[in-house]
């Protein structure tokens, strides 16, 4: 069973493996170095014993002979030499493995003969070196062949087999001795030789298997980068991709070359998460990507940043009536109904657009340009396309300005609060005083709080304009009477951060003063921030006393789905509803809906910007009852508390 297993392994070892091509081309490739020096150690071997045989034997055998096997030796020596196999194509090294197959048969078939022949020639110590030439040869050229066993093995059988039977049956018992060893000896050789294979095609097996997983891993990189450069939710490239391909095109731009930089915002986006859910929330984003693409086209650079924002990098478009034009079709596009989940959501769209070079020719300049019209877009323009332009640059120094003479400033001397009370139309009284920012810089002098707190909420130091200005109300409070109400506007930065309410309430306390008088208010920007943030610190405030107010009611996107989970105290009817009350039937209705609402859910409904006599009037007949406004009083520094009522009777 043993014999018949290694005779099997040694019939397999003698043939071709040609389902392994990289075995194929390993061994072709050791071949074409070591096959040359096999053909030089056959001549130099057949040189040496043609030399001690001279004289004794005949010259055909010592000269022609030896000529005649030089020529093949060297002929073949310097053919692989100059040859340049293909070892990329399997079909030649195959071909080139079966050609060394014939020539091992038939070089080891001359070779022998011609030493054989030379045997009969000579005394002891030339026939003995017969015996070292066959032996030695033989030996050398199985190191040559070693990787390629088929040749190697039919070496072995055809020079060592020839060599055991000639003589083992010469009768000469040095002879005997040295074939049986030499038997022996070719059972090693043929072990070894398997062995050496079984390494070297494993080796061969290995080193593919590292090439396999290191193209795996190369593969499984190139997949990772590219996922790295995609936004998972939409398909398309995210921030990451956007601002390489900016700077990319941005460096390769030539002097003439220009192009767009976009980004799109969605207004109402934060309302449908909330109110339907992430998945809806999810879902949205999908389709509104898939509508800018197709409006886009496919070789546009459409990538979304983060949240709710995409952004765009139109190359060859320089007219700024195009620019407006694409803008227009992409927020139609984004402003149609969307269908998520059988419900079906409107939100709509607004641009902001910058252009290289006219506006910035660095990446960071185009991209906050084009933020910045964005941002003006959603104050001013909702819904719309803004280009950038000269004056919005006067804007951007301007805010810069701002931020850095508020960095510099010394708050808690240049802030102060002026208030302006609400009337109580009905009982003539003053209902409570609403405490309003101001700031006396020592650089730019007066500036408006509708222009620094966007500034400072911007670049994240509102909270502390929040903490200095309510510190100067607790030190006011203290002088007034103690059934004075006073409200204070808190930024939507300061509804969604709890350390900031907890020291709100924290400070109440170490002034002593009673939390029920104090009214905070909130516009509807703090919910689309973070909602569940902003519901859990009003929870707070109202947990422990404080009362809270919805400011700007009625120009937001889902106020009333605010008003029913947040429970408010107070909601402020923004201006924009009271200013065209005397003459505009429309806004007298929606005013008394709001009205009719408020007394219904028993809250507070105050009417802002009150502005003359008729204004008033109109509210008075609609059923508003609280007031504020210039017509009654301008927020003031020292509130003269008896001087307050006169207002309402004008």
């Amino acid at each position: 069973m043993a014999a018949g297993s290694f005779w099997q392994g040694f019939a397999d070892t003698l043939k071709i493996r040609t389902d392994k091509p990289e075995l194929l081309r390993a061994q072709v490739g050791a071949l074409s170095r070591q096959i040359p020096v096999l053909y030089m150690l056959l001549l130099a071997n057949a040189v040496a014993l043609a030399y001690t045989h001279y004289g004794t034997a005949p010259d055909w055998m010592t000269v022609h002979a030896v000529i005649v096997l030089g020529v093949i030796c060297i002929f073949r020596a310097v053919a692989w030499n100059r040859a340049r196999v293909d070892i990329d194509d399997v079909d030649v090294c195959i071909k080139h493995l079966k050609r060394i197959r014939v020539l091992a048969v038939v070089i080891s078939v001359l070779f022998t003969l011609w030493a054989i022949t030379m045997f009969d020639y000579g005394d002891a110590y030339q026939r003995g070196h017969v015996a070292y030439f066959i032996s030695i040869t033989v030996v050398g050229c199985i190191f040559c062949l070693v990787n390629f066993p088929p040749a190697a093995l039919l070496v072995v059988a055809i020079v060592l087999g020839t060599f055991v039977f000639f003589f083992g049956t010469s009768g000469n018992e040095v002879y005997v001795a040295i074939a049986v060893n030499m038997a022996l000896v070719s059972l090693m050789i043929i072990q070894i030789i398997r062995s050496f294979y079984a390494n070297f095609s494993g080796l061969i097996q290995t080193q593919n298997d590292l090439e396999a997983q290191h193209q795996t891993m190369i593969e499984l990189s190139r997949q990772n980068e590219a996922l790295a450069l995609i936004d998972p939710l939409t398909g398309l490239s995210n921030r990451r991709a956007f601002f390489s391909v900016l700077e990319d095109t941005v460096n390769a731009a030539t002097k003439n070359e220009a192009f767009a930089v976009a980004m799109i915002d969605l207004d109402g986006f934060k309302p449908v998460n909330d109110v339907h859910g992430h998945p809806s929330g999810d879902e949205l984003l999908q389709q509104a990507g898939r509508r800018l693409r197709k409006v886009l086209g496919p070789d546009t650079l459409l990538a979304r940043l983060g949240g709710d924002e995409f952004g765009l990098l139109l190359k060859g478009y320089d007219d700024a009536l195009e620019l407006i034009a694409l803008g227009k079709e992409l927020c139609d596009a984004l402003n149609r109904p969307f269908m998520l989940n059988g419900v079906t959501v409107q939100v709509s769209a607004s641009l902001g657009f910058a252009t290289y070079p006219t506006v910035a020719r660095s990446p960071n300049g185009l991209f906050e340009r084009a933020d910045f019209a964005l941002y003006h877009a959603k104050k001013n323009a909702r819904g719309e396309a803004v280009l950038f332009a000269a004056h919005h640059e006067t804007l951007i120094r301007h805010d810069s300005q701002i931020e850095q003479a508020l960095r510099k400033a010394d708050l808690s001397t240049e802030l102060s609060l002026h208030y302006q009370p609400v009337f109580d139309i009905r009982s003539g009284q003053v209902s409570s005083l609403e405490a309003l920012a101001r700031w006396e810089s020592a650089q730019m002098g007066t500036v408006s709080p509708g222009t620094f707190f966007p500034v400072a909420e911007k670049t994240g130091q509102v909270g502390f304009l929040t903490r200095v200005l309510f510190e100067k109300l607790m030190v006011d409070m203290q002088d007034w009477p103690e059934n004075l109400p006073v409200s204070f506007n808190l930024s939507a930065r300061d509804i969604v951060l709890s350390d900031t309410v907890e020291w709100l309430i924290d400070e109440i306390k170490n002034h002593r003063i009673d939390p029920g008088r104090l009214t905070f208010e909130v516009t509807e920007t703090a919910f689309l921030r973070d909602f569940e943030a902003a519901r859990t610190s009003i929870r707070y405030l109202r947990d422990h006393g404080a009362r809270i107010a919805l400011d700007d009611f009625g120009i937001g996107y889902s106020s009333l789905r605010y008003v029913h989970e947040l429970e408010f105290d107070v909601l402020k009817v923004d201006r924009s509803f009271v200013a065209p009350l005397s003459h505009n039937e429309r806004s007298r209705r929606i005013v008394k809906t709001v009205i009719d609402m408020c007394q219904n859910l028993g809250i507070d409904c105050v009417l802002e910007g009150i502005e003359n006599d008729s204004q008033r009037d109109v509210i008075i007949t609609l059923g508003g009852r609280l007031m504020q406004g210039y017509f009654f009083a301008r927020p003031v520094r020292e509130v003269k508390l008896d001087a307050l009522a006169e207002g309402v009777g004008k």
